[in-house]
C-alpha cells in the first residue's frame, strides 16, 4: 500500500475523484435527511405539549350553547370541578397542574373573541406565555381588571398598550402584548385574562348556566406535568377520575391518531433513501469500473515493476474506500444544510 502513489492518482484523475465523491454524497444526504424528516415529524407532533410544560392536557366536553350570546364554553369543554382538580392532583406521578378556562364572547358591540383565563404564578400550562411578552407587560399574582393579547389579535383590533378590552359588558385594561404561537397551539386565544376574572365572568354568564353546572372555583382546562414513566396509566386514571366525556391528551395521543401517518412517512423515507444509496453506489460501481479500464495500463506497469497481485488489489480496495469515505462526509456535510 502506497499512500503517496494513492493521493497522485485521486490528484490526477480528479474528474472521476468529483464524480464518485458527488454520486455518493447524494445518495447519504438522501437518505439522512429523509430519516431526520421522518424523526422531525415525530417530534413535531409532541411540541404542543412541551412548549407549555405540559405532559398530559385534560378537559370534558360539554353542551352546545343554546346560544350564541355572551360567554359561552365550546362544544369541546365543560367545568372540571374543584374536587376532580384535587383528585387529579393526589394521583402518584403528579408533579404539578396548572388550571385554565377557555371561553368564547360574543358581543354586539365589541364582536367575537376567545379568551382564556390563567393563573401566572403556575408553571405549568399557558402561565409560561410569561417568557413570550412582546410589549409592555404579563400578568401578575393576584391581578384583577387587566389583560394581554395575542399580538396578531392586537393589530387585527388596532389595539394598544392602555387600551380597554370590553367582555360580556367587563372592561379590562390591556396591559401586554403576547406571542401566542408559544402556547403550542392547545392554549391560543385573542386576550388573556386572571384565572379569577375568568372564573367570575363565567359564573355569572346565562349561556353557560344554562347548560353546565359552573361553580366559581371551577375550570375546564387542566395541565398535568407527571413523571412521564406514568403518564400512560395517568392519562387511564384521570379518564376514570373526569368520566366518559373526559377528553385527555398525550404525546400517546398523537401516535395513535397520527400513526398511519407516520407509518407511512417512514415507510416512504426508507424507500427513497435507499434508492437513493442504491443509486450512490451504482454510480461508484460505474465510475470505478471505468477508472479500472482507464489504467488497465498502469496496473500492468505496476506488475511489470514488481508489484505483486495482491498489492495491486489492496491499492485499488483502498482507492475505493478512501472515494467511499470522502463521500460519506460529503453527504454527511450536505444533510446538515
Amino acid at each position: 500500500m502506497n499512500l503517496n502513489f494513492l493521493v497522485n492518482e485521486l490528484i490526477r484523475h480528479r474528474s472521476r475523484l468529483l464524480a464518485s465523491v458527488f454520486s455518493i454524497g447524494i445518495g447519504v444526504a438522501l437518505f439522512i435527511s429523509l430519516q431526520a424528516y421522518s424523526e422531525a415529524y415525530r417530534n413535531a407532533a409532541r411540541v404542543p405539549l412541551s412548549e407549555i410544560g405540559s405532559d398530559i392536557i385534560a378537559q370534558k366536553q360539554g353542551e352546545r350553547p343554546l346560544a350564541f350570546e355572551g360567554v359561552v364554553f365550546p362544544h369541546s369543554t365543560s367545568p372540571i370541578h374543584a374536587e376532580e382538580i384535587q383528585a387529579i392532583r393526589e394521583l402518584p406521578g403528579v408533579i404539578d397542574i396548572g388550571q385554565s378556562i377557555f371561553f368564547w364572547s360574543f358581543d354586539p358591540a365589541g364582536g367575537y373573541l376567545a379568551g382564556l383565563g390563567l393563573d401566572p404564578s403556575e408553571t405549568v400550562g399557558p402561565g409560561r406565555l410569561s417568557s413570550a411578552v412582546r410589549a409592555g407587560r404579563f400578568l401578575l399574582p393576584g391581578e384583577r381588571g387587566v389583560a394581554v393579547a395575542d399580538t396578531n389579535y392586537a393589530t387585527e383590533k388596532h389595539l394598544e398598550i392602555g387600551a380597554t378590552i370590553t367582555v360580556s359588558g367587563v372592561p379590562f385594561e390591556l396591559v401586554g402584548l403576547v406571542d401566542t404561537t408559544r402556547a403550542g397551539q392547545v392554549a391560543n386565544a385573542n386576550i388573556y385574562v386572571s384565572l379569577a376574572d375568568a372564573q367570575a365572568l363565567c359564573s355569572v354568564a346565562v349561556n353557560v348556566l344554562a347548560v353546565h353546572d359552573f361553580r366559581p372555583t371551577d375550570a375546564n382546562i387542566i395541565f398535568v406535568r407527571a413523571d412521564p414513566s406514568q403518564a400512560p396509566a395517568l392519562s387511564d386514571q384521570i379518564t376514570g377520575i373526569l368520566g366518559m366525556d373526559a377528553i385527555v391528551t398525550t404525546p400517546r395521543s398523537f401516535d395513535r391518531v397520527l400513526g398511519a401517518t407516520f407509518a407511512l412517512i417512514d415507510r416512504f423515507g426508507l424507500l427513497v433513501g435507499l434508492a437513493g444509496l442504491v443509486v450512490a453506489v451504482v454510480g461508484l460501481l460505474r465510475t470505478t469500473a471505468a477508472g479500472l479500464w482507464e489504467r488497465r495500463r498502469d496496473v500492468g506497469v505496476m506488475r511489470a515493476v514488481g508489484w505483486r497481485r495482491k498489492d495491486v488489489v489492496v491499492q485499488l480496495t483502498l482507492e475505493t474506500l478512501f472515494l467511499i469515505g470522502l463521500g460519506w462526509l460529503a453527504g454527511m456535510f450536505l444533510a446538515g444544510l
